[in-house]
């Protein structure tokens, strides 16, 4: 899953990918996305371990960040596992992260993951998108979304976006996903909010 590619740091304190996962690296499944006219997002997490406890980038912003646009990454998503919920404490953890990708010159998008409406009034100045609840696992909790979303929409505009979480398909193969008509009701819901429009399955 998204939270486990990582296995730990080297010496040096540079991530180190699962080598059975990605036994050539991430730096080569970069170059393969690229090759075929996609972009690439990797996944961290800013307190100390991710939510299924591989390593956090809390302290190691700087060398995280050196370390996606090396590898050329163009999407990160950090998560809220094992971290402060001070608000405070959060925006100052994001905003360190922030720093750090801006420091690298590689545009990478920059999407926050703390659940909670309270970052809608913040989100611009940290990031290109931060989640404003929870994870959209059903059709009950599409609405639920979207009725967090609503009144936040002030706080959108180009460049920084209120992230209602990911799109659920259609597919029964899929181990989450919604009916044919619930699917073209949450993507023309999200497109009316300007929510980001990516879609989480397996």
């Amino acid at each position: 899953t998204q939270s486990t590619w990582a296995v730990g740091r080297d010496k040096d304190g540079v991530l180190v990918a699962d080598p059975t996962a990605f036994p050539h690296g991430i730096a080569a499944v970069a170059d393969y996305v690229h090759s075929r006219g996609l972009k690439l997002g990797i996944y961290t997490d800013r307190g100390t371990k991710t939510c299924a406890g591989r390593p956090g980038s809390l302290d190691h912003e700087t060398i995280d960040a050196q370390t996606f646009a090396k590898w050329g990454i163009d999407y990160l998503k950090e998560d809220s596992c094992y971290a402060s919920g001070d608000h405070n404490t959060a925006f100052a953890q994001y905003g360190r992260m922030r720093d750090a990708l801006n420091a690298t010159g590689r545009p990478i998008y920059f999407s926050l993951c703390g659940w909670n409406t309270w970052y809608a009034a913040k989100g611009a100045s940290l990031g290109n998108s931060w989640r404003i609840g929870g994870d959209v696992n059903g059709w009950g909790t599409v609405w639920n979304a979207a009725r967090l979303n609503a009144p936040l929409a002030p706080y959108a505009g180009p460049g920084g976006w209120n992230d209602p979480d990911m799109l659920v398909g259609s597919s029964p193969h899929a181990a989450v996903h919604n009916t044919p008509a619930q699917a073209r009701t949450q993507f023309g819901l999200w497109s009316v909010m300007a929510a980001p429009l990516l879609i989480g399955s397996n």
